[in-house]
């Protein structure tokens, strides 16, 4: 008896709630649309958030290095051993040796300069926003000069340019395979092969100093430096603190900034979600009064209450998740020109957290629906 009870109670639930939503569509849509466009904003969120991190860091990188590894030993001419750098840091190694000479074109004045061996295809990746007037080196003679001193000197790329350096030998003639622009020291600087300058200079297999890049903003950097120490002997590792102090902060601030938005737009999707519902509680007076009628006691009446809110949280979650999944690609692709792809890992959390807004919205609306009483719900219909 109590189990043909049980399911006449269950098909009248459903014919009621069908009739409502028959009714209510519009209602119902409403209710849907907040907590899709909630859930979609946090699915959009949280799929950048796991992709955007990395994609930050690598625009980051395009700003040059945040640490530089040069001699311990604090006197003029110190040099570090290029092999133990280039063991130690492999292809983020970008080593640079220093030296003094005079530049000028052939059969002309000459100024003095300061004089930079460098790896160009390390140089190229870790300063590729460096603004360049022709290419970058690529013959055993070609030389990349600032654009200051090529403005000084009338240096075009292609033209030719003699190079006597301080540490004597004969004069070297160099092909301007290249001018660079930056807007900083580089502008006053002639950039030669590595192996060349060391060749000229007697420190072969030498480098005055390293710079790289490291990801993770200040604690990374300060991680970073104390392995390379003790990794390469006679080296100290020095961070440049604004710039990995500014990569730092940008991606804290963008990670709060993330949540802070997630977090009100969910706050404002369960309010609109909350006022819809409390309305179809308002309406739905009577179908609940007749409910009660029939032996439908506060468990029933919140079971039929949560068990809709569940169904429109999960096909709002759903909804936000094919939404905020299209929405994270545009972004990506807009900002980065690559896709942002989707994570599964993310499937539930939006689900859950739709389902938990869902279920926080409905409290003031189930609390009016437990109030209800059937004779004073049946007398107003």
């Amino acid at each position: 008896m109590a189990r043909e009870r049980r399911h006449g109670w269950w098909a009248m639930s459903a014919r009621l709630f069908g009739r409502s939503l028959g009714r209510r569509g519009a209602t119902f849509f409403v209710a849907l649309v907040a907590i899709a466009g909630g859930s979609a904003v946090a699915a959009t969120m949280l799929t950048l958030k796991a992709d955007l991190r990395a994609k930050m860091t690598r625009e980051l990188r395009r700003f040059g290095e945040n640490l530089a590894l040069v001699p311990a030993e604090d006197r003029p001419g110190a040099t570090l051993d290029e092999a133990a750098v280039r063991r130690a840091l492999g292809d983020a190694a970008a080593p640079v040796l220093l030296a003094r000479g005079e530049i000028g074109r052939e059969s002309s004045a000459s100024e003095a300069a300061a004089i930079l061996g460098i790896d160009p295809a390390a140089h190229r990746r870790l300063h590729s926003f460096w603004r360049l007037d022709g290419d970058w080196p690529h013959d055993a003679d070609d030389a990349l000069v600032g654009a200051a001193v090529a403005r000084r000197l009338g240096l075009h790329p292609g033209d030719r340019l003699t190079l006597r350096l301080e540490a004597g030998g004969e004069p070297l003639s160099l092909r301007v395979a290249g001018t660079v622009r930056t807007g900083e020291g580089e502008e006053d600087q002639v950039f030669v092969p590595l192996p060349l300058l060391q060749a000229r200079t007697g420190l072969s297999g030498r480098v005055s100093l390293a710079t790289l890049f490291v990801e993770g903003g200040e604690r990374g950097v300060d991680a970073a430096a104390a392995r390379l120490e003790r990794e390469i002997p006679g080296a100290r590792a020095r961070p440049l603190r604004p710039i990995a102090a500014a990569q730092g902060a940008i991606l804290d601030r963008l990670d709060r900034m993330i949540w802070f938005m997630t977090a009100v737009i969910l706050a404002l999707a369960g309010l609109c979600l909350g006022t819809t519902l409390f309305t179809l509680v308002v309406e739905r007076e009577a179908e609940i009064g007749l409910m009660r009628s029939l032996g439908a006691n506060d468990g029933d009446v919140a079971r039929i209450v949560l068990g809709e809110v569940t169904l429109l949280g999960l096909a709002g979650g759903a909804i936000g998740l094919l939404l905020g999944t299209g929405a994270a690609r545009l972004i990506g692709w807009r900002l980065f020109d690559a896709a942002i792809d989707p994570r599964l890992g993310v499937v539930p959390v939006v689900l859950a957290i739709a389902l938990g807004v869902s279920w926080v919205a409905v409290l003031a609306p189930l609390r009016r629906a437990l109030t209800i009483r059937p004779a004073a719900a049946l007398k107003a219909e």
